[in-house]
């Protein structure tokens, strides 16, 4: 009895929290398809952004989401991936993972720096940005089913505007020269949003899209189980 109690204890010890940020206006739905080993998943939530709030600040109010008492994982996708480099400028964090994103502005396409140079997230009106989102979203994720293309336009539609506008802000005015002691890059050969051929020092997944967190899970999984010590 006392031994069973032992080994219990022992079998909580090692569940390790793990905290997922997910991409632009998306939520805990892109990791539905993980199957993480003794994982507490604990998916950060996005809270409305301040009017003009810099990414650090806004970061700053995540951090309520975050018990530091315990050993901190952060997983980011997308934009995800910016804020958890982000936030662990700012506590301590064992690891960082961050899928289908960048480490820094220099790893933008040639078009995500065209549009950063000239801000013209700030000429473009929000309805039509989030309109050829729609429109575009299923080539630049790379998407391959029916169920996949579902999902995506879902998650669009139930994006707030307001957060996607300050969202996009965020990342054409990110600068970042620093990257976290223990960071693991995991991109896909066939993202459209930020292309390979941009990317530095990634762990490839050949054939992954920007979408592969969902369409290539079962990979993602045992990279990420490796990554964390399991």
């Amino acid at each position: 009895m006392f031994e069973n109690q032992k080994n219990n204890n022992q079998a909580l010890l090692k569940v390790k929290t793990v905290y997922f940020i997910s991409g632009l206006g998306a939520d805990e739905r892109v990791f539905a398809k993980l199957q993480l080993q003794r994982v507490k998943q604990v998916f950060i939530k996005w809270i409305p952004p301040n009017e003009k709030e810099p990414l650090k600040a806004y970061c700053n109010r995540l951090l309520q989401q975050i018990d530091q008492s315990k050993p901190v994982y952060l997983i980011g996708v997308s934009f995800g991936g910016i804020v958890a480099q982000e936030i662990s400028k700012l506590i301590k964090v064992q690891k960082v993972i961050i899928i289908s994103s960048v480490k820094s502005p220099s790893e933008y396409s040639w078009s995500i720096k065209l549009a950063r140079r000239l801000k013209l997230n700030r000429i473009v009106p929000s309805n039509i940005l989030k309109h050829l989102n729609h429109l575009s979203s299923d080539y630049y994720f790379s998407i391959k089913t029916k169920s996949e293309s579902d999902l995506l336009r879902k998650i669009i539609e139930d994006t707030d505007i307001l957060f996607m506008v300050w969202a996009i802000e965020q990342i054409l005015t990110w600068e970042n020269e620093s990257q976290h002691s223990s960071l693991l890059h995991l991109h896909g050969d066939d993202d459209r949003i930020f292309p390979l051929k941009y990317i530095k020092d990634a762990t490839l997944i050949k054939g992954g899209g920007h979408f592969m967190l969902y369409n290539r899970a079962s990979e993602i999984t045992a990279l990420i189980n490796l990554a964390i010590g399991y």
